[in-house]
């Protein structure tokens, strides 16, 4: 059996064929996609710092939100719950004895309301001593009408204390736009 000798050492490491203008296309290439990569990096990374400022300021508004909500729920527990949960029982048993009923006092406000006055919104609200806190919103024409409901409202047995809150005209119509604070006595005045 014959042994093989083989010697590396002696082979050429580097082809002389390959030309060399193919070894400098290849560097330049090199060269200009590190280059490239270099220059989307800075360009990238400008985009990164703007992206991080805008979460950065959305943060701050975020925990500025939740001190605002924290100072709110603060605010609200602290309020008279038991008072506001006796209100609520109380007007629940007016409406379950139907001491307020919302078809008589609709009808005792229309008694009271000048024929040239409309009535656009109506807020009650029950009071501890059983009365009911009125605010009624709407248009009149001409502006008389708004004094003739304050009349009205002095004169009627079921309401009291009318107090004119706020008054506009409307250029464009030339209605009064009004809101009237009033009492209900839903028994009547005693």
């Amino acid at each position: 059996m014959k042994t093989a000798k083989f010697n590396f050492a002696e082979r050429q490491f580097i082809n002389r064929k390959v030309p060399t203008a193919i070894i400098v296309t290849i560097g330049t290439l090199a060269i200009a996609g590190l280059l490239l990569d270099v220059f989307l990096t800075i360009w990238n990374g400008g985009e990164y710092f703007k992206q991080r400022n805008i979460l950065k300021e959305q943060a701050e508004a975020k925990s500025s939100l939740q001190a605002r909500l924290q100072e709110a729920d603060k605010e609200l527990s602290s309020r008279d719950a038991p008072g506001l949960t006796a209100e609520a029982l109380y007007l629940r048993s007016v409406l379950d004895k139907k001491e307020f009923s919302w078809m008589l006092f609709l009808g005792r406000l229309e008694e009271v309301k000048p024929y040239k006055a409309t009535i656009e919104e109506i807020n009650p609200k029950v009071l501890k001593d059983r009365t009911v806190f009125v605010k009624v919103k709407g248009l009149a024409q001409p502006r008389e009408e708004i004094f003739k409901f304050q009349e009205n409202i002095f004169r009627s047995e079921y309401f009291a204390k009318p107090r004119l809150v706020r008054e506009e005209t409307d250029k464009q119509s030339g209605w009064q736009s009004y809101e009237i604070e009033m009492i209900y006595y839903p028994g009547g005045r005693k």
